[in-house]
């Protein structure tokens, strides 16, 4: 699958992450964690002064004192 143009010079896909906007960044932001928990997902700003509002994941900050790793667990790219 190649990446498709999201508006401007940004692509649907940069390297390992997905570029969002705002609905789907908002959507995005409680996920389940690795360690059997959840945490929270936090978005980086990427698009040029003057485009629409794009996101990519940024930090995970699981909620839980559980062991395990505290990583989330994203949908596959489609």
């Amino acid at each position: 699958m190649s990446p498709t143009p999201v508006g401007g010079n940004l692509l649907s896909m940069t390297g390992d992450a997905e570029v969002l906007d705002r609905v789907r960044a908002d959507a995005d932001r409680v996920v389940l964690c690795r360690c059997g928990g959840s945490g929270r997902l936090d978005h980086a700003l990427v698009n040029p002064p003057g485009e629409p509002e794009r996101y990519v994941r940024d930090t995970f900050t699981c909620t839980w004192d559980r062991p395990g790793p505290h990583e989330p667990i994203l949908p596959p790219h489609v």
